[in-house]
């Protein structure tokens, strides 16, 4: 005959619901540490055999994961179903000023940041010359397969990631961009050492939820909801220039949008 686990009791059990709320209200994101057991002890008023009992609870159910010694600690394993009320409650807040940025423009990065008092940074992820897959060619206006010089980054805004790039390029028509300063602007690089200049932008906007991959790059739990952009342009003669995939950190990065209806001519015939 089998039994379930022993009852916690009314003080260990509050401590297991607490630390799940906490996880819940996106306190701690997934792989992130809870307090220590001392300072749950303080937060839920119970003593520390309480908060052992509990954190073995939950880590036999699968909620969180403990270690020792150096760096260890009590971790949370499951993805934060609530990341969406997380990051605009931090929004109304104000407790994390966030990165506003229009789409369908030359986006220069570093320049942008910049300009919004952050301190940019980049770190280039890898670098290469690559086939291109059939999306990227289409959009590059290159034959299946054909060879791209690819980038990957993670530009970082005050010390914290706000996107992760992948851009895609010709490399027929950039010999060489390899051997440039990848850490800055591209744009700069492609306008003063090819001397082309990205004048018209198309960008295809969605939200993705962060999967495994993507935590270590942006810092992010899995299911945290992130900004999806497929961007291509064109240069100044109408010949693709770039092809890219990124992802920002939606808790960091805001969408201004802005239009202009054009004031009706009333001469002309409407339909």
């Amino acid at each position: 005959m089998t039994t379930g686990p022993d009852p916690l009791g009314p003080a260990a059990g509050r401590v297991a619901e607490g630390v799940l709320a906490m996880i819940g209200r996106g306190e701690v994101r997934m792989g992130g540490r809870l307090p220590t057991e001392r300072r749950l002890t303080e937060i839920f008023g119970t003593s520390r055999e309480s908060v052992r009992r509990a954190l073995a609870r939950l880590e036999a159910e699968g909620e969180v994961r403990r270690t020792r010694g150096k760096g260890g600690g009590t971790f949370a394993l499951r993805p934060n179903p609530n990341w969406p009320v997380y990051s605009w409650s931090r929004l109304a807040s104000e407790r994390d000023r966030v990165v506003a940025r229009q789409p369908g423009v030359d986006v220069n990065v570093p320049a942008l940041l910049r300009h919004q008092h952050f301190a940019e940074a980049t770190r280039v992820v890898s670098t290469g010359l690559r086939r291109g897959d059939p999306e990227v060619c289409a959009g590059l206006g290159l034959p299946d397969g054909a060879g791209t010089v690819a980038v990957e980054r993670v530009r970082f805004a005050d010390g914290v990631p706000l996107s992760w790039e992948r851009l895609f390029v010709s490399a027929e028509r950039f010999p060489g961009l390899l051997e440039q300063d990848l850490t800055g602007s591209l744009s700069q690089v492609f306008r003063d050492i090819y001397g082309v200049t990205a004048c018209e932008v198309s960008e295809r906007i969605r939200i993705r939820l962060a999967e495994s991959h993507h935590t270590h790059h942006l810092d992010v739990s899995v299911g945290q909801p992130l900004l999806a952009i497929t961007r291509t342009s064109h240069d100044q003669h109408g010949e693709p220039l770039e092809f890219s995939y990124d992802l920002f950190r939606a808790d960091r990065t805001e969408l201004h949008v802005s239009s202009t209806n054009r004031t009706p001519d009333h001469s002309e015939v409407l339909p």
